[in-house]
């Protein structure tokens, strides 16, 4: 057991170290790194330790790009319901009387099944108008860099999607660090105790 967290240990230390690894040179890789999402901190790049810009077509590098623009929202919105909930912000209070509560996993298991159906329902919703009806006559998989762009603005600047790929970033280091340290008090430096 020790030995395996000594590696995750290190592995995740070379996550956040500048990386010198070779790719080999293709269009694709090239074609990544002039998409938004590179940064100063990933040497002027996009950061691609595995190499995934290369698994198949530009319309593939689309793919994984709109999958995490809309894994990045998710966290964000995670995040901030999280943070939310544990504040005592949230009082939403059934016809019956209960509360949620403070406790993000008790209330999640304290919300009724036609609160959840309703999540998934709106989840569905928005992924379905994304994918069909909010392309602007073009979807994201067939034109532009695969940002995602529901709201339908116009000309997006780069500087604006790197903002929204970094904070949605951050958040999915945030919200996983949330769940980490309410599975294990004190493995998160500075989680705020009261949320526990």
């Amino acid at each position: 057991m020790l030995r395996f967290i000594l590696l995750l240990l290190v592995a995740t230390a070379q996550g956040f170290a500048p990386t010198t690894l070779s790719r080999p040179a293709s269009s694709l890789s090239s074609q990544a790194d002039s998409m938004a999402g590179k940064s100063v901190e990933l040497g002027g790049g996009v950061w691609d330790p595995l190499g995934l810009a290369d698994l198949g077509s530009e319309r593939t590098l689309r793919w994984f790009r709109a999958a995490e623009v809309k894994h990045c929202r998710v966290a964000m919105l995670a995040t901030l319901g999280w943070a939310h909930t544990c504040n005592g912000w949230s009082k939403i209070v059934y016809p019956g009387g209960e509360n949620l509560g403070t406790d993000p996993w008790k209330a999640l298991e304290n919300t009724p099944s036609l609160g959840l159906l309703q999540i998934l329902i709106t989840a569905g919703i928005i992924e379905i108008l994304t994918e069909s009806v909010l392309t602007n006559g073009s979807h994201y998989l067939n034109s532009g860099d695969g940002h995602v762009n529901p709201m339908m603005f116009s000309n997006v600047p780069d500087k604006m999607k790197d903002k929204e790929l970094k904070n949605g970033r951050l958040a999915m280091i945030g919200i996983f660090s949330f769940f980490f340290a309410s599975a294990v008090p004190g493995s998160v430096p500075l989680y705020p105790a009261e949320w526990l």
